[in-house]
């Protein structure tokens, strides 16, 4: 039977006591682990922790209403794609900003909803339009605007010399970009931003079956 000198067992006692080394592969794996689940953590934190801060509504803000820092609060959401369809809270407002329409209180600002005075004051008008024009136009292409009248004193239908009855208008929509059906046979709806003091002579012509042409202007291309 094998027996084991004091010596011996002393020896073995003392490596089993003996403190780990950096040297010690166990040691060092265990370590590495601990680093991954701490910042594991902290990564998953500073996820939950991912938001925007974006404008929303103090009180009321009515059309047409100048816009300033104090009637917005900023509030921190996390948006994610749709920061684009709100009012960035990192951005100053623009000197001259003006509700184009209504936002409730409490309400996150929609990038649409605030625009310039200018913007405040115009107005989105349908025209029929010839379809095979229509498909030339895209959003945000400037365009004049003529309307061809009717003649009572021709028999059948017969149209005056055409005339110029807006400059520099600018499309807002086509039949292409937007939902807008056809406005009759032969005809095409197009939505077109007319100044408000221009916008009884437009549908003043409209309903007088006027003939509608737009003229791009040279160089306009839409958006």
């Amino acid at each position: 039977m094998q027996t084991t000198s004091p010596e011996r067992d002393q020896v073995s006692r003392a490596r089993r006591l003996r403190r780990p080394s950096w040297r010690d592969t166990r040691l060092l794996v265990g370590v590495l682990l601990v680093l991954l689940a701490v910042a594991g953590g902290v990564r998953l934190v500073t996820e939950l922790d991912e938001t925007t801060p974006v404008y929303a509504a103090a009180h009321p803000i009515l059309p047409g209403q100048e816009v300033a820092a104090e009637d917005l609060v900023t509030v921190s959401v996390r948006m994610e794609a749709a920061m684009s369809h709100y009012v960035d809270a990192t951005q100053p407002l623009a000197a001259g900003t003006v509700a184009l329409r209504q936002v409730a209180e409490g309400e996150l600002v929609p990038s649409g909803a605030l625009g310039s005075a200018s913007e405040a004051r115009d107005k989105t008008v349908t025209v029929p339009v010839d379809p095979a024009s229509a498909q030339t136009l895209t959003i945000g292409t400037v365009v004049d605007l003529w309307v061809s009248r009717q003649d009572p004193e021709q028999a059948g239908t017969a149209y005056g010399e055409p005339e110029l009855l807006l400059s520099s208008a600018v499309i807002a929509r086509t039949p292409s970009t937007g939902n807008g059906l056809g406005m009759g046979v032969g005809r095409a709806a197009v939505q077109v931003v007319v100044p408000a003091d221009q916008v009884g002579a437009v549908i003043s012509s409209v309903d007088q079956d006027a003939k509608v042409t737009l003229v791009p202007a040279p160089g306009s291309s839409g958006s």
